[in-house]
């Protein structure tokens, strides 16, 4: 038990050991990866027994006038094996995801269907009677016979039938781009939509195309091929079914059990981390640093701690769809309580990274020790009262009660007042007995960082029930609210952005492109739309990532089985069953180990993925051995590097925008939103004493928790898709770089998230215990004492002046990864930053131009570097200096001014007279401005070392951009030194409000981190 002496004198804690055996840990790494290849392995094969069971619908029936003998013997179309396709594409990781692409893919394919049946039922393709009408009709152009085809074959084309069609056909493409279906709805209309249109338009005949449709065929009436579009969306929806079913068997897979395990282990995961800090803050003697060990340790946990979030998200979504047929009652889940409990588990894990900046922050000066020592106990009562409730939470939320009352709420409230009593009555102790002094006051700034994030962590809890309460659960009402928000973002002018325009734009003239090649080269065979259509790239880098990939599992899904496939048929002779059976077998296998690939992860997954459902395409065709010189497996390939070919020249040719490109561009509307924020989060706090209104606060509220952080992850993406782009001309990519950029600005969303949580804390503190806490804090001194000045004057300097600075850097940055410098190599980007560099520290009053007193103190610092001291003429050299660099005679010289002077080379040189001491006769000094390269390029003779010399004296160069420190790390510096001071001055420690420190503390803190990482993104983009 935690006690406390009633003197200041802290009583030493006594305890037991008790050794006790917890949860085992295995040392050996097969114990979680052998886990992990059974659960893949199980899905693929789910897959495989998908594809098994389609191939049921592929039997051949005896009747000589019915092919298949799952279908009507006026089913004409073909194409059966898209049913083993669409139930590979739908197979989800668990029944939710399963069931979200059937639902997309059965909603493309009706769309589809229904458009192509409206068209061919009112439009019926011209069918010829008699040669005598084919004969005319190639007369007057109507038809037209191709001869050079891939397949050598000729055939022929009704070009007034396909010119009526492609209009429909492209209008219906144009409008599922444009309007914001999901992306599976999106490609499985488009899919179907071509392979309707481009077949039936053909005037071939569908089982031999040398030949011409029978007119006297009724299979080929506009009401039989409506009949078979229906059947082909049979196909798609019958695929989608089997892979729902196999979702089930041999169990099923519910993301709901995998969320709630996953809720279940989630106070633990927020224990365990809490713990380690705690124990590293309040009781380890060495910085985090210098525990090697437990700085990976702790890394880890936040690694895994974060994918669990993520992981916790993503199966929310498969649970909804879980939801929506009925599995929630049965499973005891309730969406509206485990969504709020998951937001809480994510501000938990911001305020424990808040905590472990802290500990990174902290460098053990002579004060912690005392304020650790005092503190301890009231640390680690709020660590265990903390972990208790949210055990209790956690039970409610598994439990799905919607109102609830936490018994260690009260508990936990009043050991975090106790704590910030403690902490303000010891920090005034300390601060009079010890006589602290400014470096004692900045070495205490991550201790209040600490608490502020225990008491952040605690007050996100005790929050909890109430926004629990405030949550609407009512299944109606939330249902007619999801369908009103669905049908509103169809006409939300959001969703119609230029980009997203431009990307549609961009696919449908790549699927023009080939539809026309489908037509005229491949005897309307729609390979190389769909491929275009599925492959739907929104820059050069996804194309090129996803096409690279594509072709990987194009060759490994065409090549080996179709050799598979010959071998079979060429073996199994006339035993039809022994065909089918090494056929399913080894389609099974195949399916397998692709889909295997695929839900192993990395970047191979979508080959495996294209693998598998080409894989069934080719061993599932429509006769079950096709001839031994068919064309068909390598016509697949020729089609769909094709439709590759035509996506990637489109981007090239229409708004051409590469992932390296975009990846920068990123970079920049994230620097752009992390300044907006860090401007009202921490500049307008000051000025307004940590007022702010609750729009501005919500504003700030959906950059840090929502726009930022998916920025972050389009990054990622960004990154990866980068990596696949011909660099042609440009430079090599440099992922170290880039992992290393995207690291930066992880952690400048943190220190951003710290400034957010404080001052999102400052205003929600009880006016009550507000009064209570100053009232406690301000008992122990007099009322002369007490000083409550307000900062806003104390800080104007301090804060201006790091705040100049960090806008100053972000602009920096802005331009870093602006146009200018796409194709720049690091050598001009770091010439770029010491320029800025250097023109930041010679404008002292940081006004953006430097005038003759900026220009004095640069020429001054250069005596002194070069051991001189003058005593006059300083004023001509000034003079000297601007009527070179400031050619327009303004009085003052601007960056780009000054950036052109030293492009163009500019060299200030000192030169030393050897016949006395530099330092005692200011005659003996000379300052030489070298200006010719700026005058005269070409008239001015340079003298070599040799005769300056001869000549009497000793001439050093200095380099202006040989700076020696960062403007921006000085500046925080100096604000840091400033608060402090601001602090001890008239003993205002002893007046403030515990609140007030805490919020003050935090905040220089978090701008402390943010300079930091600024310093360090600047340092990343000038290296190689």
């Amino acid at each position: 038990m935690l006690q406390r002496a009633g003197s200041k004198v802290l009583a030493p804690l006594t305890g037991r050991l008790r050794i006790n055996v917890g949860k085992r840990r295995p040392v050996g790494t097969d114990a979680k990866s052998r886990q992990i290849f059974k659960a893949t392995l199980g899905l693929a094969m789910r897959s495989g027994l998908g594809v098994l069971l389609a191939s049921a619908f592929m039997t051949q029936s005896s009747d000589p006038q019915k092919l298949w003998a799952a279908f009507p013997e006026w089913y004409i179309l073909g194409g059966v094996s898209f049913v083993a396709v669409s139930c590979v594409i739908a197979t989800g990781r668990n029944v939710g995801a399963t069931l979200c692409q059937v639902f997309q893919q059965k909603l493309g394919i009706a769309l589809a269907f229904a458009f192509n049946a409206l068209l061919f039922y009112n439009f019926q393709p011209r069918l010829f009677h008699s040669q005598s009408e084919v004969d005319a009709a190639l007369a007057d152009g109507t038809l037209l016979r191709v001869t050079q085809s891939f397949s050598g074959e000729p055939y022929m084309v009704n070009n007034r039938d396909f010119c009526t069609v492609l209009p429909f056909m492209m209008g219906f493409n144009a409008l599922i781009l444009t309007l914001p279906f999901a992306s599976g709805t999106r490609k499985f209309a488009m899919v179907n939509n071509l392979f309707f249109a481009l077949t039936v338009v053909s005037p071939n005949d569908y089982k031999d195309p040398t030949r011409l449709k029978a007119a006297n065929n009724t299979m080929y009436q506009s009401e039989t091929i409506v009949w078979n579009l229906c059947i082909y969306m049979c196909l798609g929806l019958i695929g989608v079914t089997l892979s729902f079913v196999v979702a089930w068997i041999p169990y099923p897979l519910f993301a709901i059990r995998n969320l709630q395990a996953e809720t279940l282990a989630a106070s633990e995961t927020i224990a365990e981390l809490l713990r380690l800090m705690v124990d590293a803050y309040c009781f380890k003697k060495k910085h985090v640093d210098q525990m090697h060990f437990l700085r990976v340790k702790l890394q880890r946990k936040f690694e895994l701690a974060t994918a669990k979030k993520d992981a916790m998200s993503s199966l929310l979504q498969d649970a909804w769809w879980e939801q929506c047929i009925g599995l929630a009652s049965v499973l005891h889940f309730k969406k509206t309580v485990v969504k709020p409990y998951i937001t809480l588990y994510a501000s938990l894990l911001n305020s424990l990274k808040a905590m472990s900046q802290a500990m990174r922050l902290e460098r053990y000066d002579r004060l912690h020790r005392s304020f650790i020592l005092e503190l301890q106990p009231d640390i680690c009562a709020v660590q265990v009262h903390a972990m208790a409730l949210l055990q209790e939470i956690s039970h409610h939320v598994h439990a799905g009660h919607t109102q609830f009352h936490l018994e260690h709420a009260e508990a936990l409230e009043r050991h975090v007042d106790h704590l910030l009593a403690r902490f303000h009555a010891t920090q005034t102790a300390l601060y009079t007995k010890m006589h602290a002094t400014p470096g004692d006051v900045e070495g205490t700034m991550p201790l209040h960082l600490f608490v502020f994030a225990l008491e952040s962590l605690a007050g996100a809890m005790l929050e909890f029930p109430e926004m629990l309460r405030l949550k609407n659960h009512n299944t109606t009402t939330r249902i007619h609210h999801f369908v009103l928000r669905s049908l509103q973002s169809f006409v939300d002018p959001a969703q119609y952005t230029l980009g997203k325009l431009q990307i549609a734009c961009k696919v449908w003239v790549a699927l023009l492109l080939a539809s026309f090649a489908s037509v005229y080269v491949f005897g309307f065979a729609s390979t190389t739309a769909t491929t275009i259509a599925y492959i739907m790239g929104n820059q050069i880098g996804g194309s090129f990532g996803i096409s690279l990939l594509r072709a990987v599992g194009v060759v490994a899904g065409v090549i080996v089985p179709s050799i598979a496939l010959f071998f079979i048929c060429a073996y199994g002779g006339e035993h039809r069953a022994l065909v089918v059976a090494l056929r399913d077998i080894f389609l099974f296998l195949w399916t397998t180990m692709s889909m295997y690939v695929k839900w192993k992860g990395g970047l191979d997954a979508y080959a495996g993925l294209v693998s598998a459902f080409i894989a069934a395409g080719i061993l599932l065709p429509d006769d079950m051995c096709p001839a031994p010189g068919s064309l068909t497996s390598y016509a697949n390939i020729a089609q769909m590097t094709l439709g590759v070919l035509l996506i990637v020249s489109v981007e090239l040719l229409l708004w051409p925008s590469s992932a390296f490109i975009l990846v920068r561009k990123n970079v920049q509307k994230h620097l752009a939103l992390v300044q907006g924020a860090f401007t009202i989060l921490f500049e307008h706090s000051l000025k307004s004493e940590g007022a702010m209104d609750p729009a501005t606060l919500d504003e700030m509220r959906v950059i840090v928790q929502t726009t930022v952080p998916s920025l972050l992850a389009e990054q990622e993406v960004l990154r990866k898709e980068a990596m696949f782009e011909p660099r042609l001309w440009r430079l090599a990519f440099s992922q170290r770089r880039y992992d290393k950029v995207i690291e930066t600005c992880e952690q400048l969303l943190v220190h951003t998230m710290i400034l957010y949580k404080v001052v999102l804390w400052f205003q929600h503190q009880r006016p009550q215990d507000v009064a209570k806490r100053m009232s406690t804090s301000s008992s122990s001194v007099t009322e002369d004492s007490v000083v409550l000045t307000s900062p806003r004057e104390a800080w104007t300097f301090s804060t201006s002046d790091v705040g100049a600075a960090i806008h100053d850097t972000f602009d920096t940055l802005h331009v870093l990864f602006g146009s200018q410098f796409w194709y720049a190599d690091v050598d001009q980007a770091a010439l770029f930053s010491q320029m800025k560099e250097a023109f930041r520290g010679a404008d002292s009053d940081r006004n953006g131009v430097l005038d003759s007193s900026d220009v004095k103190g640069l020429l001054l610092r250069i005596f002194e570097q070069s051991g001189a001291v003058p005593l006059d003429a300083l004023d001509q050299y000034v003079a000297d200096f601007m009527d070179i660099v400031d050619p327009t005679k303004s009085g003052s010289v601007s960056f780009p001014a000054f950036m052109q002077a030293l492009e163009n080379g500019l060299l200030l040189e000192v030169e030393l007279q050897s016949k006395a001491p530099p330092l005692k006769r200011l005659d003996s000094i000379q300052v030489v401005v070298d200006a010719s390269p700026l005058l005269t390029p070409s008239s001015c003779e340079v003298l070599p070392p040799m005769d300056i010399e001869i000549l009497g004296g000793v001439s050093h160069a200095y380099d202006i951009l040989d700076v020696e420190t960062c403007s921006l790390l000085d500046a925080t510096t100096a604000m840091r030194h400033s608060f402090a001071s601001w602090v001890l001055e008239a003993r205002r420690f002893q007046g403030l409000p515990m609140e007030e420190l805490l919020l003050l503390n935090s905040l220089i803190s978090g701008v402390s981190g943010i300079a930091t990482n600024l310093a360090l993104l600047e340092e990343t983009t000038v290296q190689p």
